[in-house]
């Protein structure tokens, strides 16, 4: 089931709320200031959670975020999305396949977050890629990652698209591979158009 910020706000993470602030920001939809006459400034999800106590107004609040969330990114709270696997902080994402096994252990472990999502896959050289590194909130120095790569547009009789995503932390110095997936796209009239663990035909 998707998440929704009412039931959750009470159990929040640190770590989940900042991801989500940045997720939010991008798609332009965190727009709710302090509603204080006196303090203007953004609201910041790790605060709101902080300090959630079932207010009325703090329900209406978080109800009108989620449904600005609906409108605009739907998919960003979806249960097989990289916020809700966070949050629910399972051994392996929902929703994807786990390739964690497939990476060889000693691959799993290196200097730059980057370098190793990107090693531990099969680049398909004709389709395009976009990259997306989301840190938290600690952007100089962050302590973990999430990559995710997105292969769409793929000369494919089957495959339209394939996105894998790592959660990647820091450890003694060195960066480590956590969790690994991957979700695929079929083309059309060959399964599912959206992303998805299931094989296309």
């Amino acid at each position: 089931m998707p998440i929704r910020l009412v039931n959750q706000f009470a159990k929040c993470s640190q770590r989940i709320a900042a991801l989500l602030i940045m997720a939010s920001s991008a798609a332009g939809i965190l727009m709710l200031s302090a509603s204080a006459q006196d303090d203007q400034r953004p609201i910041n999800l790790v605060d709101m959670a902080k300090y959630y106590s079932g207010l009325a107004s703090q329900d209406r609040a978080l109800a009108l975020l989620q449904e600005q969330i609906n409108n605009t990114n739907p998919t960003l709270l979806q249960a097989d999305s990289i916020v809700s696997n966070i949050w629910r902080d399972t051994d392996s994402f929902a929703g994807h396949t786990d390739i964690l096994s497939q990476i060889p252990s000693a691959q799993r472990n290196g200097t730059d977050p980057l370098a190793l999502a990107m090693n531990s896959i099969d680049m398909r050289s004709a389709a395009p890629v976009n990259i997306e590194m989301l840190t938290g909130g600690a952007v100089e120095s962050p302590s973990q990652v999430i990559v995710t790569i997105d292969q769409s547009g793929m000369l494919d009789d089957s495959l339209a698209g394939i996105r894998h995503q790592f959660d990647i932390a820091q450890q003694n110095g060195q960066w480590q591979i956590q969790r690994a997936g991957r979700q695929v796209r079929c083309q059309q009239g060959r399964g599912h158009q959206g992303w998805s663990e299931a094989n296309c035909s």
